[in-house]
């Protein structure tokens, strides 16, 4: 039976019992992917496979430090993702030393009203460049998400903020909200790392 991925982890994290069930962790040294059995072959993506995965990769940030994993990657067997874990070992523990006691916020500006008009104008634009690149310095860092049609300036961003100052983080939010009336500013999270983890899965 072929295994999907759906993230990587330290072992240390997690006792024997997975937090969710038909899971299980294929260890190299401190490293562990967390999987689950599936037939060798792409899964569509539905509803239901999304759920499941956001609720694995979830479970396991409760615990310690998590790298999802692009949805859909399914190695052949147990031998293949231990061989995956070695080839890429070193990179891995980095990027969990990264993202450890560290979560995501999405902050998002838009304006209230018609569909068509929630996401474009200058003035919206130069507001939210100037308010998002505020938050940058309450965060470790950040990427864009969204951005304005016509002038190209980021509107939504995913910030990596450390977890012990994720209440200051919102409240910055919600003080930029107040700030600026016309506009709405909404955050969401506190997710896992999926905005800023990149893996090589070639063998």
């Amino acid at each position: 039976m072929a295994l999907t991925l759906y993230g990587v982890t330290f072992i240390e994290s997690h006792d024997v019992h997975p937090p969710i069930p038909d899971t299980e962790l294929v260890v190299v040294r401190d490293v562990a992917a967390v999987c689950g059995q599936s037939p060798y072959s792409r899964p569509e993506a539905t509803p239901d496979r999304i759920d499941r995965f956001a609720k694995v990769v979830d479970a396991y940030s409760q615990r310690g430090p998590m790298l999802p994993a692009p949805m859909g990657v399914v190695f052949r067997s147990r031998d293949a993702v231990q061989r995956w874990l070695e080839l890429h070992f070193v990179a891995l523990s980095d990027a969990l030393n990264y993202v450890e006691n560290r979560v995501v916020a999405r902050v998002h500006v838009w304006r209230p009203g018609e569909a068509s008009e929630r996401e474009v104008g200058a003035d919206l634009a130069a507001v939210a460049a100037d308010s998002l690149r505020v938050l940058r310095h309450s965060s470790v860092t950040t990427v864009p998400l969204r951005t304005e049609k016509l002038t190209g300036i980021v509107l939504s961003a995913a910030y990596l903020v450390e977890l012990e100052r994720w209440n200051e983080f919102t409240a910055e939010v919600q003080q930029l909200g107040e700030d600026n009336s016309e506009l709405r500013f909404e955050v969401t999270g506190p997710w896992p790392p999926y905005d800023f983890v990149q893996m090589q899965l070639g063998a």
